[in-house]
């Protein structure tokens, strides 16, 4: 007996990092099957994005031979100059090596996405309840836009 898992490739338009030049690009993201709701799609995309966080940290180097670990590639000028406008030059590497755990990440972002932390963008339209119905097609593009409070004299 055969078993077919769908695997859809989408646009994740993801914003770059930086003080002088913050752009937002799209990048590829695959999600198992075909969320037919926006639920659905957070769960799928939050655990896609587990999966890449947890395969980075169980391929992290052993804390004791960070030297020896001669698979990495150096990272570019054009990349130290990118990471130097945030701040902070990253090597791509999970530290602690700690893995996360999908179930939990996936009801934080469904309770945020209640909560109106952050919005989806379809194509460009706005996502609504979590009950909603979406269609989904191959490359169709996800914007997540996190909301935040401004500060003021209001409080």
């Amino acid at each position: 007996m055969f078993y077919f898992i769908l695997i859809m490739k989408l646009k994740f338009e993801q914003k770059k990092p930086g003080r002088i030049r913050q752009t937002v690009h799209p990048i590829d993201i695959e999600i198992d099957g075909s969320p037919s709701t926006v639920a659905e799609l957070i769960d799928a995309t939050v655990r896609s994005c587990v999966a890449i966080f947890n395969h980075k940290a169980f391929c992290a180097p052993e804390r004791d031979n960070m030297d020896d670990d001669s698979t990495r590639t150096p990272i570019s000028e054009k990349q130290i100059d990118d990471f130097a406008e945030t701040g902070r030059v990253a090597f791509g590497i999970v530290y602690n090596g700690k893995m996360a755990d999908p179930d939990k990440a996936a009801a934080n972002a469904l309770q945020s996405y209640a909560d109106g932390l952050y919005r989806i963008f379809l194509n460009g339209n706005p996502l609504g309840e979590l009950e909603t119905k979406i269609k989904l097609s191959e490359g169709d593009c996800l914007t997540v836009v996190r909301l935040t409070l401004l500060a003021g004299r209001l409080w």
